[in-house]
């Protein structure tokens, strides 16, 4: 594995403790009865994915047409990192429907999670 592709897994596992804790915020802040406070809260967060999707993207594109993946294609890099920045948002919203940021965050994971196991998998062929 090469240290790019080693920069590339500790970014995908970064993203994965993301998405956890817009799921943490979404149980805190939607379900729970706190509220958010946009400046303490929404915003810092937001900026912290949406930053970290702007750096991881290119790279994990770059990998993709490097190594070829079987079942992860660029659109799917594309609707995570959109769905991502909705997700970052909508977990502190009262009025986000839980079934449809469930299934978002499903698919944000499933996507993270087969970059990772793709990546892993190249450090074991060599």
């Amino acid at each position: 594995m090469s240290i790019q592709e080693e920069q590339l897994l500790k970014q995908t596992n970064s993203l994965r403790a993301m998405n956890d804790k817009a799921y943490e915020n979404f149980q805190r802040f939607r379900l729970g009865e706190e509220e958010a406070d946009f400046y303490d809260h929404v915003k810092p967060f937001a900026d912290e994915v949406r930053e970290s999707l702007e750096e991881w993207v290119p790279h994990v594109l770059k990998y993709l047409e490097k190594r070829k993946p079987d079942y992860i294609h660029a659109q799917q890099i594309d609707q995570l990192a959109e769905n991502f920045e909705m997700v970052s948002v909508s977990c502190f919203q009262k009025d986000t429907k839980k079934k449809r940021f469930n299934e978002q965050y499903k698919s944000i994971e499933y996507t993270l999670k087969m970059v990772a196991h793709s990546i892993e998998n190249v450090k074991e062929q060599k």
